[in-house]
């Protein structure tokens, strides 16, 4: 078994042969992470030790039943990631939301978080536990729009270089034609 691997929970795979008998879909829009390294339960019902949580920012179809869904942590603290936690949509209150999915490993750590990162995270999910048409994610947003400062900042930088090297060119035109007039 692939040590990254999640596993699906009781109450994800109750949910999402609910949402298929009902013609609904459930939705996964939350992943939280924490620092408990531990061999995932298909009973569990939360994290052991959650420290973040973060909407889903981005997710499509791989294939069938498989699903890459990304999002993106900051926090304040630093620590090893060493859990992660899927969570439905299905309730305001963050306490009150099921788990889906759950992957942790007592040892290999996935990331490591510290105030001053942002980490963008990629899971690729094969769901073959539940069946994939019952499901569906809420994305908060486009992470292209996560390199959207460092974009801004790199095509400031290009224009002032290009307007830099337009005004020496000119500059360059207007002697070149000095020395034609004296010339002539």
């Amino acid at each position: 078994m692939n040590v990254y691997t999640p596993v699906v929970t009781q109450q994800g795979i109750n949910a999402a042969v609910s949402a298929l008998e009902q013609g609904v879909k459930i939705q996964i829009g939350h992943i939280a992470v924490g620092d408990s390294g531990y061999t995932p339960d298909r009973n569990q019902t939360a994290l052991k030790s959650p420290k973040n949580t973060a909407p889903v920012s981005g997710a499509e179809v791989v294939g069938n039943g498989q699903f890459h869904v990304t999002a993106e942590f900051t926090d304040d603290k630093q620590y090893a990631v060493k859990e992660v936690g899927f969570y439905l949509n299905d309730h305001e209150q963050e306490s009150q939301r099921t788990l889906f999915a759950v992957w942790s490993h007592p040892e290999n750590v996935l990331f490591f978080q510290t105030p001053i990162a942002k980490i963008v995270q990629g899971f690729d999910l094969l769901l073959t536990a539940v069946p994939p048409e019952s499901l569906d994610f809420n994305v908060s947003g486009d992470l292209s729009l996560y390199y959207a400062d460092e974009f801004a900042a790199l095509t400031i930088a290009q224009t002032k270089a290009l307007t830099a090297q337009i005004q020496s060119n000119l500059r360059q035109i207007h002697f070149n034609d000095r020395l034609l007039n004296l010339e002539g």
